[in-house]
């Protein structure tokens, strides 16, 4: 390990109350505020999973989670921003030298916005190509200055970087919860690209001599420890907020203490036991990963899809502890202003994210099974 794990969470609580702070403005703009973007530059999130030799700081998957659930305490959107920063630093492995050093090489803390949601159009014309579509879901791009996307070139597909100067951001990102995410959709009209800017994926071409670390061994469904730790955060807060309540709480027709009840006691074991659990088969999978990237052991498909299963049951069981501090709660989970409302809002939101719904937990047994792939991203 080349970098220092306590010195970049020490740098993440130096700027998480400022990030704290400014929570209920993204909540309400539905975008991250520009205080609490530039604090993120600041602690330098946005070199944890860019190479040491591009200025990045070339984190292991288990110190980029940890920062992802320091981050996600103070504010779920900034901690999403962990995702938005360096999802495009990972995919840039298989991407020529040339356009990596376009991207970062000058500035190590340029933001890539990148979504996935579905394919631009891109036709070659001259030198380059020219590409024009709607990309949907391009949490961050109100601060980024690329954006990157999937394009089908007639029937190949393959990703592409354009400036997002030349396109065109529809704030149309108003919803339930993940409010601060500033998801909005990106309009493409035929903005034009060079050649280098547009990339055909090819799972077998090694690595640009750029990534060469350990951490780019590792399968693409490492990039889990960017937003999985969200998740986690809010299930634990959730306990928390809960714990805080039952000590001063009667409820309504009830001469004792919320904390005295049965069913608020069996609901508060479960779902510590949930969240305990899942957060422990999430970090061992990682652990585990990092382990045989360091290793030099190639992941097998077994291996991608236990941590694919790790990642989507610590979505989905913080759901579920959510939903039990729910019960707990009652009114107070549905009256706006408290904290364990939104924390149900956000909750409720992050596990419809289409990586760890809880059809990937159908997708993780095909492996085991040998069925069919309905979700062969799994494996890769």
């Amino acid at each position: 390990m080349t970098f220092d794990r306590a010195e970049i969470l020490r740098r993440i609580d130096s700027v998480c109350g400022v990030i704290e702070q400014h929570a209920g403005w993204a909540e309400q703009h539905c975008r991250l505020h520009d205080v609490a973007f530039q604090a993120l530059v600041e602690a330098q999130v946005p070199r944890l999973f860019l190479p040491a030799r591009l200025g990045g700081l070339e984190v292991d998957p288990v110190t980029c989670a940890l920062v992802c659930e320091k981050l996600a305490a103070a504010d779920t959107a900034a901690a999403w921003h962990v995702m938005v920063f360096n999802a495009a630093r990972l995919m840039a492995a298989q991407w020529p030298e040339a356009l990596v050093e376009q991207l970062w090489g000058s500035d190590p803390d340029t933001l890539v916005a990148a979504s996935g949601h579905s394919p631009l159009q891109a036709v070659a014309r001259g030198d380059g190509y020219v590409i024009s579509g709607r990309q949907r879901f391009v949490s961050g791009c109100d601060h980024a200055t690329w954006l990157l996307s999937p394009v089908l070139i007639d029937d190949t597909a393959g990703m592409a970087v354009m400036p997002l100067a030349e396109c065109s951001i529809e704030q149309n990102w108003d919803t339930l919860g993940m409010r601060g995410s500033g998801s909005s959709d990106v309009v493409v009209s035929e903005v034009a690209v060079a050649k280098l800017q547009v990339v055909i994926p090819n799972p077998q071409t090694a690595s640009n001599a750029l990534y060469q670390g350990t951490l780019y061994r590792c399968p693409s469904r490492i990039v889990f420890a960017t937003y999985v730790p969200v998740a986690l955060s809010l299930a634990a807060r959730s306990l928390d907020l809960v714990a805080a309540m039952v000590a001063d709480k009667t409820p309504g027709g009830s001469a004792g203490k919320l904390r005295e009840r049965g069913i608020a006691q069996l609901h508060y074991g479960k779902a510590l036991a949930l969240y305990r659990s899942a957060r422990l088969l999430f970090f061992q999978g990682l652990e585990h990963t990092w382990a045989r990237a360091v290793s030099g052991d190639e992941a097998n498909a077994l291996d991608r899809a236990d941590l694919y299963l790790a990642g989507t049951h610590a979505v989905q069981a913080s759901a579920e502890v959510v939903r039990h501090a729910a019960d707990i709660a009652a009114t107070t989970m549905v009256t706006k202003g408290e904290t364990l409302e939104r924390v149900g809002r956000d909750m409720e939101t992050l596990r419809h994210h289409g990586f760890v719904n809880e059809s990937r937990y159908a997708s993780v047994a095909q492996v085991h099974w040998g069925a069919e792939l309905d979700y062969p991203q799994l494996l890769r």
